[in-house]
């Protein structure tokens, strides 16, 4: 995936799979406080976006840092405990996202990477909910995902569009969403949607202190 984003640069799949990431938490960090705790990576698949996750914020602090990774899939997560080989992640817990089971107010951070366009809206609405409740006053929502403004997604021909949405049929509920005003009504404060790289946007939101 990450390759395809910078196809005529020269990268090793692991080179272009940090830069992807690494553009999604430096954009995120601005909105974060210096030192954080608590952090879930929602929807972690085999926890590729976890691990990098936390290692990318361990590495800003002296801190430790309780990252935990929840998916729908034991599958998925069996493969992402086996390729945590250090045991760097705190927690991988199998569980829906619209119900995590995790505590009120107990998380500086919560990501959803490349989830979203994979949902109908409703189930993104009642994710944002259940952010909005385990998120810490002043907590902040990542959300990274395709850009539908992205020159390269408008260029895309009819015929590939439409055989990508033969894999994605929640394509078009997606790309005529509108996320940031989703995420108001829920009750966050948005606060910014960035173009992280060439396909991708980083949507941003804060929950409110009071």
């Amino acid at each position: 995936m990450a390759l395809r984003i910078w196809k005529d640069e020269d990268l090793t799949w692991q080179e272009a799979q940090q830069r992807l990431r690494h553009s999604v938490y430096q954009r995120l960090e601005t909105y974060l406080p210096e030192t954080i705790t608590d952090v879930l990576d929602l929807g972690c698949s085999v926890g590729i976006s976890t691990l990098t996750l936390h290692q990318y914020f361990t590495a800003r602090q002296t801190t430790p840092i309780n990252t935990i990774g929840l998916d729908l899939s034991p599958y998925m997560l069996a493969v992402a405990q086996k390729a945590d080989t250090q045991q760097e992640v705190s927690q991988w817990i199998h569980g829906l996202g619209e119900s995590t089971g995790l505590a009120d107010n107990s998380l500086d951070l919560v990501t959803l990477q490349f989830v979203i366009h994979e949902l109908p809206r409703q189930a993104t609405i009642s994710i944002l909910r259940e952010v909005l409740r385990i998120l810490k006053p002043g907590g902040v929502i990542g959300i990274v995902d395709n850009n539908p403004a992205s020159p390269v997604i408008q260029n895309l021909p009819p015929v590939l569009f439409t055989l990508m949405k033969s894999t994605e049929p929640w394509s078009d509920d997606y790309y005529t969403f509108d996320v940031e005003a989703a995420m108001q009504q829920t009750g966050f404060d948005y606060q910014a949607t960035i173009a992280s790289d060439p396909r991708h946007r980083t949507i941003i939101g804060i929950k409110p202190i009071t």
